[in-house]
């Protein structure tokens, strides 16, 4: 079985074709994550609607340019959250971005939406997806503040020091179709250990002009693989593993 463990299911329109094709490539499990404050109830939606989506809620460090009003909504989608926590595998897709986001006035409010959701997840005792671009520093300073269950960062491209200080903290990180021509992610695939990989499409997010989707988490894990010279069912099960490390709640039925 294949987990893609960050997708964003509810900025696709033909839900059913994804996940059809999905299943066809053997991928049963499809964590979706949340970006904004108004795609909470969508991701819940869709969670309850079909059996191989799980919910990750959150927000996400672009929402602070995207969403004007999120500073004020922020208590309630808090709120939101935890009413839903019986239902969620994770808290994401929350982090930082000083990559995308130039206008650094936007940065103390992106701290703050930050830390707000690394308390929840501490608090519900959940393991978080992370976004760091650019940010990398800032991140690693604050992550040791927090106890958190397990720590997933979904398409590192920063740094290789703290690439090696997640390393050597426990953190996962999670791989994605970019690897097909990335000498990054290829690189990053090289350096981390096998125990501490994991799968994601980061669906509908192209690459090299496609759209990302589930499906497309199986040749991610062909090149694994490849790079890991491991062959590619002794790959599966040891990202099956740490997937069900990581993400517990998607085995709790």
């Amino acid at each position: 079985m294949l987990i893609d463990v960050h997708c964003h299911m509810n900025l696709y329109l033909n839900i059913d074709a994804v996940l059809n094709e999905a299943s066809q490539n053997r991928v049963k499990k499809i964590i979706a994550v949340a970006m904004s404050a108004t795609s909470q109830k969508r991701i819940l939606d869709l969670s309850k609607q079909y059996d191989s989506i799980f919910p990750a809620l959150g927000i996400h460090p672009e929402e602070v340019r995207n969403n004007k009003n999120i500073e004020e909504e922020l208590d309630v989608v808090i709120k939101q959250i935890i009413s839903s926590e019986q239902y969620l595998c994770a808290i994401g897709e929350i982090g930082l971005d000083h990559y995308f986001i130039k206008n650094k006035d936007l940065y103390p409010l992106q701290t703050k939406v930050f830390k707000k959701m690394l308390s929840l997840a501490q608090k519900l005792h959940l393991p978080v997806n992370l976004h760091t671009k650019g940010a990398e520093e800032q991140i690693f300073e604050t992550l040791p503040s927090y106890n958190i269950p397990n720590i997933n960062l979904h398409w590192y491209s920063g740094p290789e020091k703290y690439l090696d200080i997640g390393i050597d903290r426990g953190y996962y990180f999670s791989i994605n179709p970019a690897i097909n021509y990335s000498p990054k992610v290829k690189k990053i695939v090289s350096l981390v250990e096998i125990s501490h990989l994991l799968l994601e499409s980061d669906g509908p997010v192209k690459f090299s002009g496609k759209v990302g989707t589930p499906a497309m988490i199986k040749d991610v894990l062909n090149e694994i693989a490849l790079i890991k010279n491991l062959n590619n069912n002794d790959t599966e099960k040891i990202i099956f593993e740490n997937t069900k490390k990581v993400f517990p709640r998607l085995f709790k039925n």
